[in-house]
């Protein structure tokens, strides 16, 4: 997938998103990975997008690297929102909009693929993000980056 950025981070390898893998006992979306390897994060020249029910529109302002170049990354972000409960188990926090709620993607179970608006203005300390502030946008990463827009 070839995709315009205004900045990406280092380049990563395979070998770097199976020990991702391991680490954390995940599998990626084949697309996922294969846009690491092409990009690993930063940020998209198209970065507009609406949920699928077109009530919410926002930006992916950084899609977080697999490297350790800035605290945003996806290691990092997995383990503060998947592994303390503050995102549905089977999500990996992918990105940020202006107002810091996430872009998750899911990696596991019947919603393997998708991509995920998480609303973090209504996110309650010592709960899980409600299900009504989680809001779908694609039914797989590929469509998701296909539909980024610009705001003319």
């Amino acid at each position: 997938m070839e995709y315009n950025f205004e900045f990406t981070y280092r380049k990563i390898t395979k070998n770097e998103i199976e020990n991702f893998e391991k680490k954390f006992n995940i599998v990626l979306p084949k697309e996922f990975s294969g846009f690491l390897l092409s990009n690993n994060g930063g940020k998209a020249i198209n970065r507009r997008f609406q949920t699928k029910d077109l009530k919410i529109t926002s930006s992916i302002m950084l899609f977080f690297p697999l490297s350790d170049e800035i605290d945003e990354n996806l290691e990092n972000n997995f383990i503060k929102y998947n592994e303390k409960k503050i995102v549905p188990a089977n999500f990996l926090p992918i990105g940020l909009d202006p107002a810091n709620s996430l872009i998750c993607l899911s990696i596991d179970g019947e919603q393997k693929g998708k991509v995920y608006f998480c609303d973090m203005d209504y996110y309650e300390e010592d709960n899980e993000l409600k299900k009504e502030f989680i809001k779908p946008i694609s039914d797989s990463f590929k469509e998701f980056m296909d539909n980024l827009f610009v705001t003319k």
